[in-house]
């Protein structure tokens, strides 16, 4: 990436010389960590753009990135239908509307995966803090984490991850993404490189996050 130039890099040079240098060097040294995939820098992309809200102009231009990537408009929208809950389905809808203005969504993939189940321990604890809670957020997961193959597992636990590092939820929420990740063969590294890579979105933010990921796997 370091030679390539960046989708909509003469746009953001033109808003102002200096931000636009400094822009283009994050947005190189982003997309080029070795530690994930292009297709998950994509959808870790995504999802900071609809956790602060930046449903037109960085969305789109991620979502740009993502096509030259060989991510497709529809996995674009499934990425956005999976982050739904966490972002918000306001917000989420918003993304969809934006996508759909600007490129054609074309066939979802017809394959399908093994569907992830809520860990019991989870399912249990939301149970003891409210019956009705825990009934909404595990068919919210079964919907999010079913067998839909447009992401793979541990695109679905990275991008969760990412949201919940801009959503500050470092908790509970968090430990169950890392969990996930995990599970789906991402390690340390990976996980370590989604706080990085939505650095650029909130430094505090992921300083935090680190904070609590040591805390994890102390």
């Amino acid at each position: 990436m370091d030679a390539a130039k960046m989708p909509n890099q003469d746009q953001v040079e033109a808003l102002d010389p200096v931000f636009g240098k400094m822009a283009v060097e994050l947005g190189q040294h982003a997309w080029s960590l070795p530690q994930l995939t292009m297709r998950e820098k994509s959808f870790v992309f995504m999802a900071a753009d609809l956790c602060t809200a930046n449903l037109g102009f960085p969305l789109l231009t991620h979502v740009q990135m993502a096509g030259f990537n060989g991510v497709t408009p529809a996995e674009c929208a499934a990425g956005i239908r999976h982050l739904a809950p966490y972002v918000g389905y306001p917000t989420a809808a918003v993304a969809l509307q934006q996508l759909r203005q600007q490129r054609p969504m074309g066939e979802e993939p017809a394959q399908s995966v093994e569907p992830q189940t809520l860990p019991p321990p989870i399912a249990a604890t939301l149970e003891g803090l409210d019956e009705d809670f825990a009934r909404f957020f595990g068919n919210q997961f079964d919907q999010r984490w079913g067998a839909d193959a447009s992401l793979t597992p541990r695109e679905r636990a990275l991008s969760c991850l990412a949201a919940d590092v801009l959503n500050q939820t470092l908790d509970e929420s968090f430990a169950l993404h890392v969990e996930l990740a995990v599970a789906a063969g991402a390690g340390r590294e990976q996980v370590k490189a989604v706080l990085l890579l939505v650095a650029e979105f909130g430094i505090a933010k992921s300083w935090r996050a680190y904070r609590a990921l040591d805390g994890l796997t102390a």
